[in-house]
Order: structure tokens, then C-alpha cells, then sequence
């Protein structure tokens, strides 16, 4: 049976080298930090995007859930940057209510390194619209090491 390190541990705790290196603490212990954004009391249409904060240079998203009263039913959630609108979440719907659901970020984001510059973070609605009267409040996380 073999012994194997995950990536962000080559270099240090494997021994591979000496002295050991350091551990990149974004990815490893690195400090947690949680954002929440509620959608307002507005019907969201397909195409609206909903601003849910900074995601600071050199923090890695980690995290995002979801929480909301009434099902999305056919309205997609996406959640990234103006230029990659589904860089953390692609179009998931939503259909569990009063539950804090995850829904990213995706797992080819979930890899990525740490943002070198800061990235505002919108969510865009798909599929069809979210009315106004629906209670939804996201919260996301990353690491970051100051």
C-alpha cells in the first residue's frame, strides 16, 4: 500500500526536499473569511447579474452556498467575474428551500491558484426570472493569509 501526499503537501511534510518548503497558506491553514449578499426585494431577470462582494488578491475561493424560502424551479444560478461569468458556479438551479445548499465552486475552480489581482464576484441569473418576492441569501468563503 502506497503513501501518497496531496499536492499542496510535495515539497514539505513528503520530504522530497530539503530544507523543506514552505506551505502555500492560501491553501493550507490559511485564514477564513465569510461573505454574505441577499438578494434584494426585486424580481431578478434572466441576464441581471447581482454583485456579491471582493474576492481580495491572493485568496482562494473555497465555499459558496445558498439558502432561499421558494424553490428557483428553471432559473440557473451563475456566479464568477465580468469577464468569466461562470468561472466558480455554471448555471446550477436550485430547488431545496430553507437549506443551506452548496452549489461551488466548481471543481475546475476549486484547483485553481489564488487570484493575483481583485475580483468583484456577480451572480447571473439564467433560464427564467427570480421573483421578487423569494428570500435568498448566498454566502461564500475563501482563505487568504492576512
Amino acid at each position: 500500500m502506497a503513501d501518497l501526499y496531496a499536492l499542496e503537501f510535495v515539497g514539505g511534510p513528503d520530504a522530497t526536499q530539503n530544507p523543506p518548503r514552505k506551505l502555500d497558506h492560501r491553501l493550507v491553514g490559511g485564514k477564513k473569511r465569510r461573505t454574505r449578499a441577499t438578494k434584494p426585494a426585486v424580481q431578478l431577470n434572466v441576464g441581471d447579474r447581482l454583485y456579491l462582494g471582493k474576492l481580495p488578491a491572493n485568496a482562494l475561493l473555497t465555499f459558496i452556498t445558498v439558502n432561499t424560502d421558494t424553490s428557483f424551479g428553471s432559473s440557473t444560478l451563475s456566479i464568477g467575474t465580468t469577464a468569466v461569468p461562470a468561472k466558480y458556479v455554471n448555471a446550477r438551479t436550485l430547488t431545496a428551500t430553507d437549506t443551506p445548499t452548496a452549489i461551488g465552486p466548481r471543481a475546475a475552480a476549486a484547483v485553481l491558484a489564488p487570484s493575483t489581482t481583485d475580483e468583484a464576484i456577480w451572480l447571473t441569473v439564467g433560464g427564467a426570472a427570480i421573483p421578487a418576492g423569494v428570500v435568498a441569501a448566498l454566502a461564500w468563503e475563501y482563505t487568504i493569509t492576512t
